[in-house]
């Protein structure tokens, strides 16, 4: 029986340095999540180049699902051998006595014993989430037994090798494709945006030449490429040609799909999350980053605060800081985010976004290029329609359900923002969402299984 082996090697080194995941490795990890379920048992591997062992491995799945889904870390890097740093005490933990540093000694300190103790209304008191205390600094769990084998041992010529992440510039791991390639295994690669190669200006240099340099390279062993959209896929299709590369490209389009809320009692909210959600709010996901489109998004918040004829929600930005974003953020903080009409959210949790989505009035994705648009869908899966820029693959996620606009002319922006601010416009757009079946991260993984068998 055919089997198929999912790289998780850009996970394994994400952990080691953050605690919540990235859009390309939550759909990695979806994916992977509806090949073990759909797939005939025990034919999903996962399988990754071990930085100790130096050596390419592989695992069931199965064995690890539970964990990678969740995003537990501990659980993670315990079975694949790899030592997660300890992480900096989080600012939201020490601002309260941020002026007493004699104080706050002393404050840490409590708050270490009562973690320790499991004292959980210690932290909810304080308005601090227990359960990431845990993550950071709690006992380290027993690790589950995971049988790592060398990936030559278990992979057989025709079984499926699959590339579903970040995985350009890691040279060990490429050798290892290639190496599967040589010995009949089939190899593929989910191909998600073409960035670099679309708005250069916006990339960081190393990271475009090395992608670049990877997606040349892999036609020397891929045997199809799967893209998370049309445009992608055309974008792909293209950049191939002009380099007189030639290979089939699967399109497998992502889901339009939400956030997991985690746990059936989620952890409590942090209280920058909490004080943003307590005013009506417009929510904008993602990296903060020039692609993203935020100087514009921002800029038009601030001519709409003046206005006396229209009640502005606030604008809330929820992501990790990304690249080129100094003056940006300067600005924000410059403005007092502009007289508190923006809020920056760093890098919340999931159960947080969670809760986000669902108390938001309509989200806003006015980048300059996607891949997919992961934030489009998953405003759609919580019942929420968007202002989503008419570019790239975006339309594709949106459809019918939401208002565009061209994300580099700002009064394009503006009118898709006033026109979502009528109520009865966009309760028209959510009777719209409410009545239209949405892609799963089943149809994905079908999708993708049906890619990797031809």
């Amino acid at each position: 029986m055919t089997q198929t082996f999912f790289d998780v090697s850009d996970i394994l080194t994400y952990i080691r340095e953050h605690r919540s995941v990235s859009g390309i490795q939550r759909a990695a990890v979806q994916i992977i999540a509806q090949a073990v379920r759909l797939a005939p048992e025990g034919t999903v591997f996962l399988s990754f180049y071990h930085p100790v062992k130096k050596s390419y491995l592989t695992c069931p799945a199965a064995d690890l699902i539970e964990a990678l889904t969740a995003f537990d870390t501990q659980s993670l890097a315990a079975a694949f051998g790899v030592r997660l740093k300890r992480s900096p005490i989080p600012d939201v933990y020490l601002q309260r006595y941020k002026d007493h540093p004699a104080k706050q000694v002393v404050h840490v300190v409590r708050m270490h014993l009562a973690g320790w103790r499991g004292r959980a209304r210690y932290f909810e008191r304080r308005g601090l989430n227990f359960q990431h205390w845990q993550q950071l600094y709690g006992p380290r769990r027993a690790a589950k037994q995971v049988t790592l084998r060398p990936f030559k041992d278990v992979a057989q010529p025709g079984d499926a090798l699959c590339g579903l992440g970040a995985i350009w510039g890691r040279g060990k791991v490429l050798s290892a494709f290639q190496k599967a390639s040589d010995t009949g295994v089939r190899v593929y690669l989910l191909v998600h945006d073409l960035i670099p190669m679309k708005l250069p200006e916006m990339a960081d240099p190393r990271a475009a030449r090395s992608y670049h340099q990877w997606l040349v390279g892999s036609a020397d062993y891929v045997t199809g490429y799967l893209a998370n959209s049309e445009a992608t896929a055309a974008d792909l299709t293209a950049f191939l040609a002009e380099h007189g590369l030639d290979s089939t490209v699967h399109v497998t389009p992502l889901a339009q799909a939400g956030v997991s809320a985690g746990t059936a009692s989620p952890p409590s909210l942090s209280p920058l999350v909490h004080e943003a959600a307590t005013l009506p709010y417009v929510l904008c996901v993602g990296t903060i980053e020039p692609r993203k489109n935020l100087w514009r998004l921002a800029q038009i918040w601030a001519r709409l605060s003046q206005r006396t004829d229209l009640e502005l929600p606030r604008l809330v930005l929820a992501g990790k800081r990304g690249w080129l974003t100094d003056g940006f953020l300067a600005m924000l903080e410059r403005t007092g985010g502009f007289g508190g009409w923006v809020i920056w959210l760093d890098a919340p949790e999931d159960h947080e976004l969670d809760h986000l989505y669902r108390n938001c009035l309509f989200t806003a994705t006015v980048s300059l290029y996607e891949g997919w648009g992961l934030p489009i869908g998953e405003g759609l899966s919580y019942g929420k329609t968007g202002v989503v820029s008419q570019t790239s693959s975006m339309p594709e996620v949106g459809r019918e359900l939401v208002e565009y606009c061209d994300p580099a002319f700002m009064p394009s922006i503006e009118e898709a923002v006033v026109r979502l601010l009528d109520p009865e416009h966009r309760a028209a757009l959510e009777a719209k969402i409410a009545d239209t079946t949405l892609r799963s991260w089943e149809d994905v993984g079908g999708d993708v299984l049906t890619a990797l068998s031809r």
